[in-house]
């Protein structure tokens, strides 16, 4: 094939990286890959996801409720990381001077997937970065920012390693005063009530909130929006993990009005494993240092673009973002949130009728995710999670007392989650 026939291909399949290329075209995306997945917006969500889970991998008897953890990635995007034998049959034929199509990750600007993304999130394309997960953006964000000895980030006690992590570092190596708020103790009063948690521990040297969109262990959904609000008015900056959202709901960071967001589309995204996007606002990037560099770092015209300058990364990987993206837009994430809520509900209406079962996860609908941990009386996570394999469906244990994550995403079905409480009704005699 010649290298000009390649490209053109690639570009047809919403693949490709330079800044020159079309956006994603979906259609041609599913001529492409050979694929029959064409829902239309009048289809019925059951038909659509019956049919959604028809594109993975592993067998239809398996059922995955793992989401959390990692998603599972449909043949579209499997296919695009099997481009990599084509992108090595091509190497040669570059001339690394044009800087057009080269696949230099970390040097040329996919310019056409940052706007994809930016499109997602509600951002504009120069306040996008793309990283490998939501732990590197976090630590981009936290080492990046000028913080001095007794200076304070408030956070909460739930937070997950690769989100305070960063922070913690921060502390042990500058004197950075990070204070983990219990945060379950203040769920019993609502939403009002974690930001009056919040609320109560600013201090003037209060510099930072950063806290999760939706907690990874028991899946609760944060008042964002009003704990960035509490941030501005203080002064300080709003951070946000969101590794348990893209993909899951809708996401409009201008209306959260965070001033950062990490987030993992390997999740809930379906994208390739060691996936990361960083949105900062654009008027607050100039306080972040950058802390991987190459040769662009110091241009501040580039916007977030210049924290992409870390060097050569994985173009497959990439190419496999571009169709995860094309995937869940062919279904919608309205469709997605809306399949998503029903099943969990339909969990935890079933959990509810039965007596020895119990939510770790907040039983508020406020606070309510597709991520919900739950346990059983007389039987510990590891033990849950056995019995949920007999009957091969996939949950992740938590640790004790907090039972079981299940994840309850767009290839899990209705009769699914009626075979796990079915496990459940039979745990309980």
């Amino acid at each position: 094939m010649r290298r000009r026939d390649f490209l053109s291909r690639t570009a047809l399949a919403g693949l490709a990286v330079s800044a020159r290329l079309a956006p994603i075209d979906a259609k041609a995306l599913r001529q492409a890959r050979g694929s029959t997945f064409a829902p239309s917006p009048g289809d019925p969500d059951e038909k659509v996801f019956t049919e959604a889970r028809k594109q993975l991998l592993f067998p239809p008897t398996v059922t995955y409720c793992n989401t959390g953890t990692l998603g599972a990635s449909p043949r579209p995007v499997v296919d695009a990381l099997l481009s990599v034998s084509e992108l090595e049959q091509q190497l040669p034929d570059y001339p690394y001077y044009e800087a057009v199509n080269e696949p230099l990750t970390g040097y040329e600007d996919p310019k056409v997937i940052r706007a994809q993304v930016a499109s997602l999130l509600g951002a504009t394309v120069d306040e996008i970065a793309l990283t490998v997960n939501a732990t590197m953006g976090m630590s981009f964000i936290a080492n990046g920012l000028d913080l001095a000895a007794g200076d304070e980030v408030l956070s909460t006690d739930q937070e997950h390693t690769g989100g305070i992590g960063s922070w913690r570092l921060k502390a042990k190596r500058y004197g950075v005063v990070v204070k983990e708020l219990p945060l379950l103790p203040a769920l019993e009063g609502g939403p009002d009530a974690v930001v009056k948690l919040f609320a109560d521990a600013i201090t003037p040297r209060t510099k930072v909130i950063v806290f999760s969109h939706i907690t990874s262990g028991l899946g609760i959904l944060m008042p964002a929006r009003e704990l960035c609000a509490l941030a501005h008015q203080h002064g300080a900056l709003a951070i946000v993990d969101g590794a348990q959202v893209l993909g899951q709901r809708r996401i409009d960071v201008k209306a959260v009005n965070c001033d950062a967001y990490v987030t993992s589309p390997h999740k809930w995204l379906l994208a390739p494993k060691g996936t990361g996007i960083l949105y900062i606002k654009r008027d607050v990037q100039p306080r972040f240092w950058n802390t991987l560099a190459s040769g662009g770092f110091d241009d501040e015209a580039a916007g977030a673009f210049r924290f992409m300058h870390y060097g050569t990364g994985s173009v497959p990987v990439v190419q496999g973002l571009v169709a995860a993206l094309g995937f869940i837009k062919t279904i919608g994430i309205d469709r997605i949130e809306r399949w998503d809520a029903m099943l969990t509900k339909r969990l935890r209406d079933g959990l509810s009728s039965i007596k020895t079962a119990r939510f770790s996860s907040p039983p508020d609908p406020r606070f309510a995710s597709a991520l919900t941990t739950f346990a059983v009386a007389g039987h510990t996570g590891r033990q849950l999670q056995d019995a949920l394999w007999t009957k091969r469906i996939r949950v992740r244990a938590q640790g004790e007392p907090r039972g079981v994550r299940l994840s309850a995403h767009l290839y899990v079905s209705p009769s699914d989650i009626d075979r796990v409480l079915e496990v459940v009704s039979m745990l309980t005699h």
